[in-house]
């Protein structure tokens, strides 16, 4: 089997050198949209962002022949990196182990939002393509967003310092920072080089022209903010749903202690930027 080198020097294709592994809904397209305007950062063959390769795999084996197949992916080219972000892989149970089987050298980042906002998200969302009496089912949202222990099944295969977790809310408030860091834990050497669209947000430049026009025009809401979005170089804000007392009251039964957990061992979290959650942010008192 050819070494690293010999496969980029020959062209060859091999294993990610990084791989987005979560989580949906955070941002994930976004950052790693930044991450590709790098001169030294390159997609996955076909340009797709989101491979979705080890989806299947909870009903068929991974062969050497699939593993071999998911290098094909990733051409190599003299003095890039490459790799793919699929937002579902540290969700799913059986995709860590299969992953460090296809690239264990691989770097791993995660981009994590606050849970409760981004169930308020979905739930609007379906909500609102709810047929009439049809039943909205969202348990399958409390638990992609029960982050602690995704990350913690990620350090069963990875070990920490491979692993970057970036929280969405200090990536909006101080991208160029957040970038920096990014480029550093991926090791590519122009750590200074940041996409414009970054450098305009962190500047406090208002939105252009066209992102205005745009919202005027009739069409469908998605299609409208995706696009608003391009423009803008960010995720835009949603209007949400309100969620009643009890629902909320569950939501934090099962949410805050991941919170806590999460925080524990991500010490850069700041659960201050997280609404919902900047009550577990508060300095405990000290006992008597």
């Amino acid at each position: 089997m050819r070494s690293p080198l010999e496969r980029l020097r020959t062209g060859d294709p091999g294993p990610p050198d990084f791989v987005g592994v979560g989580a949906l809904g955070s941002g994930t397209g976004w950052w790693h949209a930044m991450l590709l305007a790098h001169p030294e950062i390159r997609p996955p063959r076909a340009r797709r962002r989101a491979l979705h390769y080890f989806d299947r795999f909870c009903a068929q084996e991974l062969t050497d022949a699939d593993v071999a197949a998911y290098h094909e992916r990733f051409p190599r080219r003299r003095g890039t990196i490459t790799g793919e972000w699929t937002g579902r892989y540290m969700f799913d149970a059986w995709t860590p182990p299969l992953l460090h089987r296809a690239a264990p050298g691989a770097k791993l980042i995660a981009m994590l939002s606050d849970p409760i906002e981004r169930y308020r998200a979905i739930f609007t969302e379906r909500l609102a393509k709810r047929a009439e009496d049809e039943t909205i089912y969202m348990a399958d949202v409390v638990d992609r967003r029960s982050y602690a222990g995704q990350v913690a099944r990620l350090r069963r295969f990875y070990d920490p310092e491979r692993i970057l977790v970036l929280q969405f809310e200090q990536c909006r408030r101080d991208p160029l920072t957040q970038y920096r860091r990014t480029l550093e834990f991926l090791e590519v050497r122009d750590r200074d080089f940041a996409p414009g669209r970054l450098r305009r947000k962190a500047a406090g430049k208002p939105e252009a022209l066209h992102v205005a026009v745009l919202l005027r025009l009739g069409l469908a809401e998605g299609t409208k903010r995706r696009l608003s979005e391009k423009l803008a170089g960010r995720p835009l804000a949603r209007t949400t749903a309100p969620l009643w007392p009890d629902l909320e009251a569950a939501l934090h039964a099962a949410l805050d202690p991941e919170a806590e957990a999460l925080r524990a061992m991500v010490p850069g979290l700041d659960l201050a930027l997280w609404p919902n959650f900047a009550h577990l942010s508060a300095p405990q008192p000290v006992a008597a």
